[in-house]
């Protein structure tokens, strides 16, 4: 703290309050006026002078304004055939990005970078980079037409997106607004993931008239994921299909009956008009305006323009009944496997008690059908026993001979196999794999004539679907993270 009176003293008295003097003194003799260092700056890079008129036509005081979609399409095609040697590095990270927020040195980095890939160079860029030449291709710069632009687009897919996968759903997701928006042909959507949805939904909607592998697929082509996941749905396909199939069906007629719904209305929602944004997340002006126009590519994928507002047809639950399959996906899998006794049980979340009735009809039906099979008799027709017996004669007289037939000898006996019960193994692949596990010599695998390498990548490759890795080492030894499940799966 400041002692004022101490400050005070020597100083001439200029009033009787001594924090007034003490201020005084220090004004006059600590606190010294200096002219402020100017900033050092570093030389702005002069730009090429079609880049100076472009960045002329930016926002900037004492402009009208416009917005950055419209500053963009003017830049880009001042800029459209514009070409730039300059050598750049360092990463730029903007989101929605323009000419005008690129830096000087960033804005002639990007166009040494396009100018290479139009030469047929392909290198792997920052995102920034390349969205702002998507960009330009969604506005047609750099093209002749719209066709010349779809045709842009699809070529940077196939060479760039195995470089930078990042870019892909939005391209992806704008490539179909191409289409639509600039009125190609629709064919061009044919084989998209929203057609290959639409048609799945539509075969799923007649699951009653269909055979069980053309539900399976329907249902694969919209929730891949549990059964591309499930080893026994692999292994047990044929009878899973019919289940789950027999499941959709029974469930297509009990909606048609109490709701009057189809199977794809109750679990994606009614198709209705809801509006949308073409384009969406992209930097785009909108150079063709308001005009009203419908693109249809079947009954269920149709686009809407009027009064310059878009909107689409499609299902309001689409997320919503992908999970439901899911569930009914492995709900099915489950049963089967605790009708069929497999030795790894799942857990999954019951159904309502009128689905899971659907499905423990669908696999008593299965069941039956197996138990009726294997107890299919062998019948024999009897009146055909004296042809037999008249042939048998025949064909005894034919290989008679006078002189007597030396005996032959005696066929060996063959060794007895083992059984390789719930495993995919072969019986001396099964054999060695019990040999290991169960610490028993192996020398019986060169007596037999086997080769231990052979039967070592048989046991590798058949359970890899099980455990994903090798279980068995070239030594060969069992890896020791894996004993105690093959031991579930190999008797003693």
């Amino acid at each position: 703290m400041i002692d004022a009176n101490k400050w005070s003293k020597g100083v001439g008295a200029m009033s009787g309050d001594p924090w007034k003097n003490a201020a005084q003194w220090f004004f006059e003799s600590i606190f010294r006026e200096e002219p402020l260092r100017p900033r050092p700056q570093t030389p702005r890079e002069k730009l090429p002078p079609l880049l100076e008129a472009a960045r002329s036509l930016e926002n900037a005081p004492g402009k009208p304004w416009q917005s950055r979609e419209a500053v963009f399409l003017k830049q880009a095609r001042l800029l459209e055939n514009y070409e730039d040697a300059y050598a750049f590095s360092g990463t730029v990270v903007y989101y929605y990005p323009t000419y005008q927020s690129l830096s000087d040195r960033e804005l002639r980095g990007y166009f040494a970078w396009r100018t290479r890939l139009r030469r047929g160079q392909v290198e792997k860029t920052c995102h920034t980079f390349a969205f702002l030449y998507i960009y330009e291709l969604l506005h047609c710069v750099g093209v002749s037409d719209p066709e010349a632009g779809y045709a842009a687009l699809l070529r940077f897919r196939r060479d760039y997106v195995p470089l930078d996968a990042f870019v892909l759903p939005y391209l992806e997701d704008w490539m179909r607004d191409f289409v639509v928006y600039y009125e190609l042909s629709p064919a061009l959507l044919e084989d998209t993931p929203r057609v290959r949805r639409d048609k799945a939904i539509t075969r799923l909607e007649k699951a009653e008239t269909l055979s069980p592998e053309a539900v399976m697929e329907a249902v694969e082509a919209l929730a891949p994921g549990w059964i591309s996941r499930s080893r026994f749905c692999r292994d047990n396909r044929e009878a899973y299909g019919r289940v789950l199939a027999g499941l959709l069906q029974g469930m297509a007629r009990h909606y048609a009956g109490r709701t009057q719904k189809p199977l794809g209305e109750q679990l994606f929602g009614r198709l209705q008009w809801e509006p949308v944004r073409l384009f969406g997340s992209a930097v785009f002006a909108n150079p063709r305006k308001t005009r009203d126009l419908e693109c249809s590519v079947d009954e269920r994928f149709r686009y809407r323009c009027e009064n310059g507002l878009w909107s689409l047809l499609r299902h309001p639950r689409i997320e919503g009944g992908i999970r439901q399959l899911e569930r009914l996906e492995k709900s099915v899998d489950g049963c089967l496997r605790e009708a069929l006794g497999d030795k790894h049980p799942i857990k999954y979340d019951p159904l309502p008690k009128w689905q899971t009735k659907i499905l423990q009809e669908e696999i008593k039906k299965l069941l039956d059908e197996k138990e009726a099979a294997q107890k299919a008799k062998i019948t024999i027709d009897y009146s055909q026993l004296d042809r037999i017996r008249r042939e048998a004669a025949l064909t005894r007289d034919k290989l008679t001979v006078e002189e007597e037939m030396e005996e032959l000898p005696e066929a060996p006996a063959v060794p007895e196999v083992p059984e390789t019960p719930d495993t995919p193994l072969s019986p001396p692949e099964y054999r060695l794999l019990q040999s290991l596990l169960y610490d028993r010599p192996t020398d019986w695998v060169r007596a037999e004539g086997y080769l231990m390498s052979v039967l070592v990548d048989g046991i590798n490759e058949k359970l890899y679907d099980t455990f994903c890795d090798t279980v068995v080492e070239d030594t060969p030894a069992v890896i020791q993270d894996y004993i105690d499940d093959l031991k579930e799966m190999v008797a003693p």
